[in-house]
């Protein structure tokens, strides 16, 4: 993805220096918690864009944009620059309940990479129905039994087809009667692990973190004076593609973009993490990735400047950045992707470092009150 990476480190000001420009904000890690355990796969954004409005102060006023997307606008002068984020993350749902009782599953949105359905084999679900959660695990034959060819096909060769979820029911009445019905989202527990070194790990924890980052943003500039207008956006089915012909942007980005026609784009997305050469690194800071070797420089330079001159730790890098940024090429050199770092990027154990999630924080608050183009 990368054709080149420069890694700026932070300057000898340590990131509790910046405090004063995070003055406001809601304490993100409580905000990241709080989102975290909220399922939110593509077409059931609802639950957790509800519990983003309830996070947010209650001074700002908060739009709708079609599909489930919703945002807040922040005055100043005619613009506006849009900061993009996916509200929808990656998940499974009930297509079909067997006469005993077991649920079939299928994907709203094709996976993200081939071996996506592959985690499920003997994991805890969470079936998210109208009357609420309903615990169940997904069958995992007893490998000693199996003969080779069976451990072949059903473990090995594990896919939806043969997927069962088991939720302690004889009967689909009984099912029913649990409140389970078609299209019900079915995602991982929401377990968060503390690991060593201020990291966390869980299921969707980059998109959870991102989103719980921008609710921390909105709450730190709400009451800023000056600038250029802004937009700070939860998109809804960003994992839907449009529909016509050549390159198809995701759909709630495409929308977003139609909705408010931008000057300036901004897409906060998850990047995979590496030790190195073509990826950015865990820890040391969140990634501005720009389509461009050569040409203007503002957008960039408005981001990483107040950073430098305040020690908050970031990652260069060229190349293609989110597929959120395809509806916004058009603008040429005034969109850019800023993506947090995930180790294990698509996984039941994505790992996030705090100190990665606090400087995308402390870069957006710093960007939107101090290092607007103007």
């Amino acid at each position: 993805m990368a054709h080149r990476i420069a890694r700026t480190l932070g300057l000898a000001v340590a990131l509790a220096g910046i405090g004063a420009a995070g003055a406001g904000a809601a304490d993100v890690k409580s905000v990241m918690k709080e989102l975290f355990a909220v399922p939110s796969t593509t077409g059931n954004e609802e639950m957790l864009a509800a519990r983003i409005r309830g996070l947010l102060p209650k001074t700002i006023a908060v739009e709708e944009a079609g599909l489930g997307t919703i945002a807040v606008r922040l005055g100043g002068t005619p613009g506006p620059t849009l900061i993009l984020a996916a509200l929808d993350g990656y998940g499974h749902m009930v297509s079909g309940i067997t006469p005993d009782g077991y649920l079939t599953l299928d994907r709203p949105v094709p996976p993200p990479h081939a071996r996506f359905d592959a985690f499920l084999l003997g994991q805890p679900v969470i079936v998210s129905t109208a009357r609420g959660p309903v615990r169940g695990v997904v069958s995992q034959p007893a490998i000693h039994l199996l003969t080779q060819e069976r451990r072949r096909t059903q473990v090995e060769g594990f896919s939806l087809e043969i997927a069962y979820v088991d939720i302690g029911v004889r009967s689909e009445a009984e099912a029913r009667a649990k409140g389970v019905e078609f299209l019900d989202p079915v995602t991982y527990p929401a377990v968060l692990t503390e690991l060593a070194g201020d990291k966390w790990a869980g299921p969707g924890l980059g998109q959870k973190a991102i989103a719980a980052v921008l609710v921390a943003v909105a709450g730190a500039v709400s009451g800023r004076s000056g600038g250029e207008e802004t937009i700070i956006a939860w998109a809804a089915q960003t994992k839907f593609t449009a529909r016509g012909r050549g390159v198809r942007p995701p759909l709630g980005a495409a929308r977003a973009m139609a909705r408010w026609r931008p000057r300036k784009a901004i897409v906060v997305d998850v990047v995979a993490a590496g030790k190195g050469g073509s990826f950015p690194v865990l820890g040391e800071g969140p990634a501005i990735i720009q389509a461009w070797d050569e040409g203007p420089q503002d957008l960039p330079q408005a981001l990483e400047k107040p950073a430098c001159a305040t020690g908050i730790p970031f990652q260069s890098e060229v190349g293609a950045g989110s597929s959120l940024a395809i509806p916004f090429v058009d603008l040429g050199y005034s969109y850019l992707t800023l993506a947090l770092p995930v180790q294990f990027l698509n996984t039941p154990s994505e790992v996030i470092d705090l100190g990665d999630v606090r400087a995308l924080r402390d870069i957006l608050i710093k960007f939107l009150t101090t290092g607007e183009p103007r």
